[in-house]
């Protein structure tokens, strides 16, 4: 079909398509004349065969929309069914697989509307059954109305042979019957002593696992005991290596403050000599700076203004003694035990310094010892 000249733009091929499906719908209801999802057949004879059902009735989708893919054949799994009215002929509905079996019990037409439910969707369609013969007439034969009759001499017994019969039949009742007893009395003699067997072999085993058990008891109460034992012996010297180590790392902390202390007095002695020293040579060269003042004032005996000047001088002369406590402070580096030192110590006289504070205690001293 052609919608150039009646329709145009962009628009083509949604009308093409759309008159492509309506044709292929028109063409399926063509082909089939009836609803393609409906259940087959609509008439149905069935006749029992062997020990086969007379009714087996299967769900039928047609091939074409499986092909088409509009049904899925893994979805009769679940398919669903539900009869109105139920056919109260003897046949039984499968809800799962859809299955209509049973034995028809009345002859004639019975006729009934199915819905199947699938994941698909749901349909319904009539089914209809005609029986044309019965289970109950196929375990009932026929009988002929016309058959010869039985004769009179053939149910003509004599009574002489009848209480013979029974005599014979008392005779062998009272011997089955004592051979009976006999075999009950022997058969519950033997259950009786097989039952007192029994018993007296499970009082046995009763027994014999009573004292393992009672072994397994004493055994494991021993070796608790004995666990406790070496816990408390662990434990015991556990304290005690507790209290030695406790007991040397005390006379070595005591130690190494007795030395440290001793160093400390011994620097501060040393500190103090140096600044003795320093102080004399400042007074010595303090002295010497005075005695030319001195003569400067004989020569100009005119005013006492140069006095007053010396006199204020003396003070400006103190940050100089400042300076000279700080020279020793300087000197001590020189002085020391790197040895003694800790790491930490050697690090932030090396932070002081400008050095780096990476590596050992060694590298440390040697750049210390270095930088002097």
């Amino acid at each position: 079909v052609d919608y150039r000249d009646v329709f145009g733009g962009p628009n083509e091929i949604y009308y093409v398509l759309s008159t492509t499906l309506v044709l292929f719908v028109v063409a399926v209801i063509i082909n089939k004349y009836r609803n393609p999802f409906q259940y087959h057949p609509h008439y149905v004879f069935f006749v029992k065969d062997r020990n086969d059902s007379m009714v087996n009735m299967k769900p039928f989708i047609d091939p074409l929309i499986i092909k088409l893919g509009l049904i899925k054949p893994e979805e009769f799994v679940n398919v669903r069914y539900s009869m109105y009215p139920d056919l109260d002929m003897g046949l039984d509905l499968d809800p799962n697989t859809g299955f209509i079996t049973g034995f028809a019990m009345e002859r004639g037409n019975h006729a009934s509307e199915i819905k199947m439910q699938y994941l698909g969707g749901e349909y319904s369609t009539t089914v209809r059954v005609e029986v044309v013969d019965t289970l109950k007439e196929k375990m009932i034969h026929q009988r002929d109305e016309f058959a010869p009759p039985r004769t009179v001499a053939q149910l003509l017994v004599r009574e002489e042979d009848l209480l013979k019969r029974e005599q014979d039949l008392d005779y062998d009742m009272s011997q089955r019957q004592a051979i009976l007893e006999e075999e009950y009395k022997s058969k519950e003699l033997t259950l009786n002593e097989q039952i007192l067997i029994e018993k007296e072999e499970f009082e046995k085993k009763l027994a014999h696992i009573k004292n393992d058990y009672q072994l397994q008891l004493k055994q494991k109460d021993s070796k608790i005991t004995n666990l406790n034992k070496e816990m408390e012996s662990k434990l015991k010297e556990l304290k005690e290596d507790r209290n030695q180590k406790i007991d040397k790392l005390e006379v070595e902390m005591i130690e190494a403050l007795q030395n440290k202390e001793r160093e400390f007095v011994d620097f501060e002695k040393e500190t103090k000599l140096k600044l003795e020293e320093k102080k004399r040579e400042l007074e010595e060269s303090y002295t010497v700076e005075e005695e030319p003042e001195e003569e400067v004032v004989e020569e100009e005996p005119v005013e006492e203004e140069p006095e007053e000047e010396v006199v204020e001088e003396e003070p400006e002369e103190e940050p100089e003694e400042e300076v000279v406590e700080e020279e020793p402070v300087e000197e001590e580096p020189e002085e020391r035990d790197y040895n003694s030192m800790t790491i930490s110590q050697l690090k932030r006289l090396l932070k002081e310094k400008g050095l780096s504070v990476s590596g050992k205690k060694t590298d440390l001293i040697s750049r210390l010892e270095n930088n002097i």
